[in-house]
């Protein structure tokens, strides 16, 4: 299977687990942005992927801290997440003092609350 076969599978699989659609132009289109839309979400997202079978993605800090908050959060029937704090006042996504703050969720967790909060 190619990278691009495989993207376009991420980017289904993401769109099924949040009920939205899939950008045909996978968000490289200057009309549809992004490569998932969520009708009635506040949420646009885009998909990245790597590794592929055969050619497994190397393991990053990120991962090890997400499997070793998973291990702890199951065991008190949580859900695991991390949280990241950058520096880099440079960035536009960045707080007035320069930091740029990100969650990371699994996204079957995350789904679920995203479509919760959309039929409620």
């Amino acid at each position: 299977m190619t990278k691009k076969e495989l993207s376009k599978q991420h980017e289904e699989y993401i769109a099924r687990a949040y009920l939205g659609e899939r950008s045909r132009s996978s968000g490289a289109s200057d009309t549809d942005k992004g490569d998932v839309r969520v009708q009635g979400s506040k949420s646009l997202i885009e998909c990245k992927l790597t590794g592929a079978p055969g050619s497994s993605s190397k393991r990053t800090t990120l991962l090890s801290h997400m499997e070793k908050v998973a291990d702890e959060a199951w065991a008190e029937g949580k859900e695991p997440a991390v949280a990241l704090r950058l520096f880099c006042p440079e960035s536009p996504v960045a707080n007035v003092d320069g930091w740029v703050d990100l969650t990371v969720r699994l996204t079957l967790d995350d789904a679920r609350r995203e479509t919760t909060w959309l039929s409620s």
